[in-house]
């Protein structure tokens, strides 16, 4: 029996779980995670349905995941082509060797004393036991059953002669083409069925006991086409995204709000698709409101072309019996039918069949309530993925995915283990899925319930949840941290919750002027002792004198070192780590900066800034790093810059050196977790500081062309750098990872994510209209002043 043990462990490879798996990875690569899939390819609902025509009923801009654009020119896309989009994800992202295929999850059991799940699987035909452990279950496997459809009793089923199928499990060999075919249902697969049927049957009969909604909506997106051709696949991708999540919301809102309006828009529009005097009231008005269930979508009216061709037709009406050839109906009337399709809807299975435990106690899912539609109260480290049902299903997924993410990194930050939701203290309870669809009807009492208000409800509301779950409060009255009952062995040592700056020493680099300068002030202010490093002697001397006159009670003292110097700069750090035992700050800030394209520096000059910004900040992270381990709650704080966030041209080397301090800060970040040594890293944006009037220009930039673009890049700087330093040290004191320091680095930071290739373009555009201001400034600055006009009630003389 194998066991092995995993941060975060999902089950199910489908859309959801994949996508779960890439959240991970990319919000929490230090986590430990596998996936387990029952079956054995990824895909989940889109490698198992293979009917014809099989296709999402959600737009694919919405369908898709947030983080990797949908390009496909098809809005609406088959079933190939979405399975197709979600194992690409899955291979971009490097998922794929973490799936254990042909692993069924049966039984998941939770111990409070180890803050830990045992989850118990069976692997492959011969259910082989596998166990493994975990500290956070993550389900990801929708909420119906993979292995069987719900097909209703059928009186006369033993007579027929005709085919029988269930859409879920498509048989191969079925061969339709000329063949007379019924298909029994109104909702979205059989929507789907009909149109795909008829372009080959001899006929195809959509028997419904009873009419359901039906919107055409077009196959291709016009504006995503047109948006794809002019911006980057990503803003293109957010713009339509936003305007269909806008426009689902607000068409949800008015039906439910105004239900009597939405039936006659509905109405309307299905009358327009079909010929005339056809009996719409009869076949598409249904006696419940819009989204009572879910609206199905057909792409260009495909289902209404092919009513009105005859290849298709629509009876409603109820089954009395099944004749050796078709279906009779309660009216009388009857169906031949060589084929039946029974797209009569699915059998829903909370968590895929995993039965859950909690210190030996089974849960009992319908005792319990969903919070914010994604845990279940009394049941720790445990979250489980529900879409929306009147939305795309990967609205809510994204969001799950990157709450939970949240979650863990709330417990790294406090050192706390567990999360437990709690059951809301008033006894409301509703059902936790609202529609009245058949499927929902038969199993609701199987499934948690919901409580009335935030955080109990599911409101299916995606704007209302991306604000509740991106940027709400992970602490609030539905949900309990805390540490394991009795742990077994040691804990790591846990980053403390915020900074304690009094009673320790920080080391601050570039400290005789700017931004260093300012956190030299700062520091003592909050009662620290401070070590002072600057090549700057005449500078530095000035600042210790104004510190020690200032601040009597702390020690401060100074280094002279030119941090290019190699010999001096490992001189410097070895006497501070012995002269001064408890360091509890490092703050790497020294920096210099360089003009010119890679063309015009000499290879000496470009390795002056990198041992300047990057060597210097290696060297003296390495020496003192010791003393940072041995001090509990110690930090580290290296300053790249906005050029570590975006790399322009003519900043080659500044840039190259500030890519690498973002790289070595984040890699020490994750590696001295464990330690309890906190790590932030810095990107100022435009600070009034000197680093742009002592900046070196490259041996073969002209001089007009550098003197240019100091002038564009002063003007830039308009932030204080006391201002600056109190916005890193408020980003130490809470332990954060990463401080962007005014819209000039904010701005960067979001053009290197929405648009990482093409950025370029935005900043060329951007320093055209700077350099515009500035000559406009300068000629303001330059013109003659005007004499002021004579009052004329002033007689002259």
């Amino acid at each position: 029996m194998a066991s092995d043990h995993v941060d975060v462990l999902i089950v199910g490879a489908g859309l959801s779980g994949i996508g779960a798996a890439c959240h991970l990875r990319r919000d929490c690569p230090d986590k430990t995670w596998a996936v387990l899939e029952a079956r054995d390819a990824i895909g989940g609902t889109w490698d198992l349905f293979r009917y014809p025509g099989v296709r999402s009923d959600s737009d694919m801009h919405t369908l898709g995941y947030a983080f990797r654009p949908w390009t496909d020119p098809r809005a609406i896309a088959d079933g190939d082509a979405i399975r197709d989009y979600v194992r690409d994800t899955a291979r971009e992202y490097d998922v794929e060797r973490h799936i254990r295929f042909r692993h069924r999850v049966v039984r998941a059991e939770f111990d409070s004393a180890t803050a830990r799940w045992t989850v118990h699987a069976e692997r492959g035909d011969t259910a082989e036991p596998v166990v493994l452990t975990c500290s956070f279950l993550f389900t990801c496997t929708g909420y119906y059953r993979y292995d069987a459809g719900y097909t209703p009793t059928l009186p006369g089923l033993d007579r027929y002669t005709g085919r029988l199928v269930h859409p879920q499990h498509w048989p191969a060999d079925l061969d339709h083409t000329g063949r007379r075919v019924v298909v029994v249902g109104s909702g979205a697969t059989a929507v789907t069925l009909v149109p795909a049927l008829a372009e080959r049957a001899a006929h195809v009969t959509m028997l419904q006991r009873s009419p359901g909604y039906v919107v055409a909506l077009p196959s291709r997106d016009a504006l995503a086409d047109t948006l794809r051709r002019w911006l980057p696949a990503r803003v293109g991708h957010r713009l339509v995204r936003g305007r269909n999540v806008l426009f689902s919301t607000v068409s949800y809102q008015l039906s439910r709000r105004a239900p009597g309006v939405a039936r006659r828009l509905l109405r309307r529009a299905v009358r327009r698709q079909l010929p005339a005097g056809y009996p719409v009231d009869r076949h598409f008005a249904p006696r419940y409101d819009p989204w009572d269930q879910r609206l199905c979508v057909v792409p260009d009216g495909d289902l209404f072309t092919a009513i009105g061709a005859g290849r298709a037709s629509v009876v409603t009406d109820r089954i009395d019996t099944l004749t050796e050839t078709g279906i009779r109906l309660a009216s009388g009337a009857e169906l031949s039918a060589d084929v039946v399709v029974t797209a009569t809807g699915l059998n829903l299975l909370a968590l895929g069949g995993l039965t859950l435990a909690v210190d030996g106690t089974d849960v009992d899912l319908a005792t319990t309530v969903a919070y914010k539609g994604m845990m279940l109260s009394g049941v720790p480290n445990f979250a489980l993925t529900i879409g929306y049902t009147n939305a795309s299903w990967t609205l809510k997924a994204d969001l799950v995915a990157g709450y939970v993410c949240r979650l863990l990194r709330h417990l790294d930050r406090t050192g706390q283990r567990v999360v437990t939701p709690l059951p809301p203290p008033d006894g409301d309870r509703v059902p936790l899925i609202d529609l009245r669809s058949g499927y929902v009807l038969r199993s609701v009492d199987q499934l948690p319930r919901q409580g009335a208000r935030t955080p109990w409800r599911l409101h299916q509301n995606y704007p209302r949840d991306l604000l509740l779950m991106r940027h709400g409060r992970l602490d609030d009255e539905g949900v309990r941290f805390s540490g394991p009952v009795t742990p077994t062995a040691p804990a790591a040592r846990r980053p403390m919750r915020t900074f304690d700056f009094t009673g320790g020493t920080a080391v601050v680099t570039g400290a005789a002027s700017g931004i260093g300068e300012a956190l030299a002030h700062g520091l003592a202010r909050r009662g620290s002792d401070l070590v002072l490093l600057d090549r700057d002697a005449q500078r530095l001397a000035t600042v210790l004198t104004a510190l020690r006159t200032r601040y009597p009670d702390q020690q401060v003292t100074g280094h002279v070192v030119d941090l290019a110097d190699a010999t001096r700069t490992a001189e410097v750090a070895e006497q501070i780590r012995d002269r001064h035992p408890r360091i509890r700050l490092l703050v790497n800030n020294a920096g210099v900066a360089l003009g010119g394209r890679f063309d015009q520096i000499s290879l000496d000059e470009f390795g002056w800034v990198m041992d300047v910004n990057f060597r210097s900040v290696v060297q003296l992270t390495h020496v003192l790093l010791p003393a940072l381990k041995a001090e509990p709650g110690a930090h580290l704080v290296c300053v790249s810059s906005l050029f570590g966030l975006i790399a322009p041209a003519g900043q080659t080397a500044y840039a190259a050196s500030k890519f690498a301090v973002r790289g070595f800060t984040e890699a020490l970040r994750h590696e001295l977790r464990a330690d309890g040594v906190g790590v932030t890293s810095v990107h100022p944006g435009g600070i009034r500081t000197s680093i742009a009037r002592n900046a070196r220009m490259g041996s073969g930039v002209p001089a007009e062309d550098f003197a240019a673009d100091l002038r564009r890049f002063e003007g830039l700087l308009t932030i204080d750098p006391a201002r600056a330093a109190e916005i890193i040290l408020t980003g130490v004191r809470r332990r954060r990872p990463r401080v962007l320091i005014g819209w000039s680095a904010k701005l960067p930071d979001l053009l290197g994510r929405v648009a990482p290739v093409s950025y370029g373009r935005f900043l060329d555009v951007g320093q055209r209209l700077l350099t515009h201001a500035l000559a406009r400034r300068a000629a303001a600055r330059s013109a003659p002043t005007r004499a002021p006009a004579p009052d004329p009630a002033t007689p002259p003389g």
